[in-house]
């Protein structure tokens, strides 16, 4: 028995959507705060949402609202691609984390496709091995107009793309691209942004992989380490507050959404819509800064690094994004007045 449109439009009413995608929609089209009501407008949803640390969920009706006022905003026919191409691994939170410490591409991809609907339960990830091709099809679960559609498909595609680029540390040229939809008139566009050949007006919406690639391994970083860092910023958001109003409490969950030592004051002002200057005042306003707030996030990092794993101190600083591990040794003197060894075993004699 086939799905009525009415209980589809039903279904998509209580498919709950992180507000972090619409944040992503937003600094693509490079808003400042005046312009955040455009946005949302017909969503029925606070200019808040937009900001990082809010952990808001949209219906997947107010998904599509956002997404078609960003269209009829940018004005760029090709949205979708440039919204896709910031859909990176570590976008996804969680999710993103285990698919790039995945042993090898398949295992990602089932990553994917089981906790996917966690995440983005707007989206199915279905995979068919066969003797020749690993086929990742795609399907979409609101009732979309045609753009919207588009612009869901061409960003589904963009994010598998990454995640095995991410593991091939190399572009994914030898796929096949397959979508449903009739060739749009910025096709001359997707190259720039899909590195395998696309067709248009196909049976399916897929990516096919050769199958030799569903087994190459991933060779990226230390998965204890990696893993680690994962379960230590799940905790911590969780204590954060949710809906924190200040400006420090996003900042805060902002630095923590993000691998160690990536983001910089200019990259939280942008991600706040102001500029860096205003974000400078705000924080002052709170008797605060942004290196004091990274400072002592760094050194909270570190702390629980050095308590709750056997990893080296040199693994602990790569982790925490220190190049040069006699920089971080030097950084937790000055916070603990010890040195990262000191500490280790003065935890060592309390437990005794």
């Amino acid at each position: 028995m086939g799905t009525s449109a009415a209980s589809v439009t039903e279904t998509a009413e209580h498919l709950p959507i992180p507000s972090s995608y619409s944040r992503i929609v937003a600094r693509e089209l490079g808003l400042q705060e005046r312009e955040l009501p455009r946005l949302l407008q017909g969503t029925g949803l606070s200019t808040d949402i937009l900001l990082p640390g809010d952990e808001t969920q949209l219906t997947g009706l107010q998904q599509l609202q956002v997404l078609e006022n960003a269209w009829r905003m940018g004005n760029v026919p090709e949205f979708g691609l440039r919204l896709g191409r910031q859909l990176q691994p570590s976008a996804h939170g969680p999710l993103g984390y285990l698919t790039l410490s995945s042993p090898d591409i398949i295992t990602a991809l089932v990553s994917l496709r089981d906790f996917l609907p966690w995440r983005i339960p707007f989206a199915q990830l279905e995979l068919r091995q066969g003797p020749d091709w690993l086929d990742c099809s795609l399907k979409i679960l609101l009732p979309a107009q045609p753009e919207e559609r588009r612009m869901l498909l061409e960003c589904f595609v963009l994010l598998v793309q990454a995640v095995v680029e991410s593991l091939l540390r190399r572009d994914l040229t030898e796929a096949r691209i397959q979508f449903d939809f009739p060739k749009p008139d910025y096709s001359d566009a997707y190259p720039d942004y899909l590195h395998s050949p696309v067709a248009f007006s196909q049976s399916h919406n897929r990516i096919r992989l050769p199958a030799a690639l569903a087994r190459v391994s991933n060779v990226s970083g230390d998965p204890e380490a990696y893993a680690l860092a994962e379960s230590l910023c799940r905790r911590l958001l969780e204590q954060s507050p949710a809906t924190g109003s200040s400006m420090s409490d996003r900042v805060r969950r902002l630095l923590l959404g993000q691998p160690a030592g990536t983001l910089n004051e200019d990259d939280v002002a942008r991600a706040m819509y102001v500029s860096r200057r205003t974000l400078a005042r705000r924080l002052e306003q709170e008797g605060t800064g942004f290196r004091e707030i990274r400072e002592r996030l760094l050194a909270e990092l570190a702390a629980r690094h050095l308590q709750e794993s056997h990893s080296s101190v040199e693994a602990v600083a790569a982790t925490l994004g220190y190049h040069d591990a006699s920089n971080f040794r030097r950084a937790f003197r000055r916070w603990y007045g010890m040195t990262p060894g000191d500490y280790r075993r003065q935890l060592a004699a309390d437990d005794q």
